[in-house]
């Protein structure tokens, strides 16, 4: 680097990565400022991930996600049926996070073991698809730990470059 850019690029921590190529996975944030226009695009979302033949990935706050899935099942998503089949999986989003949280910060490794793992199990089947809504990140930005928030973010955008998917992140 020419000496302006290496002293631009090293006062700042922050590093932007560039993906050359087709991108198979997309990161979505969505903004919601009441709980019906949650409910209403989350159960759209998932919807649209049932009719291409995904399996889905749910890890939300139990009171979302009660309203979601009676929004689904209201929409027609058979939603016992898909938990029971396996295509479904609707995880609580503070107890997921136990699994791999220390000291209020995530582990990598601890998430590509716990997280990692089941996308990794949902996503073995190279026809099949999976789409992932999830509530982690809100929980600690509203517990105002936006580090962490950060990084679990990061986790999951690395966590798709191995396993392609569409996510889906409500605030």
């Amino acid at each position: 680097f020419p000496p302006q850019e290496r002293s631009v690029r090293s006062m700042s921590s922050h590093r932007e990565r560039v993906v050359r190529g087709s991108v198979a996975s997309e990161h979505v944030v969505q903004l919601f400022d009441e709980t019906e226009s949650l409910v209403a695009s989350v159960s759209s979302y998932l919807i649209d991930g049932w009719k291409r033949g995904d399996n889905l990935l749910v890890v939300a706050r139990a009171a979302h996600w009660a309203l979601a899935s009676a929004e689904l099942e209201a929409r027609g998503y058979p939603v016992v049926e898909q938990i029971a089949s396996g295509k479904l999986m609707a995880l609580d989003a503070a107890t997921t996070m136990a699994t791999f949280m220390v000291n209020g910060d995530p582990q990598p490794d601890k998430f590509r073991g716990s997280v990692g793992g089941l996308v990794s199990r949902l996503t073995d089947d190279p026809l099949t698809g999976l789409t992932i809504y999830g509530e982690m990140v809100d929980i600690l930005a509203a517990q105002g730990n936006l580090n962490a928030a950060e990084q679990l973010e990061a986790l999951w955008n690395d966590l798709g470059v191995c396993h392609p998917f569409p996510v889906l992140c409500g605030y």
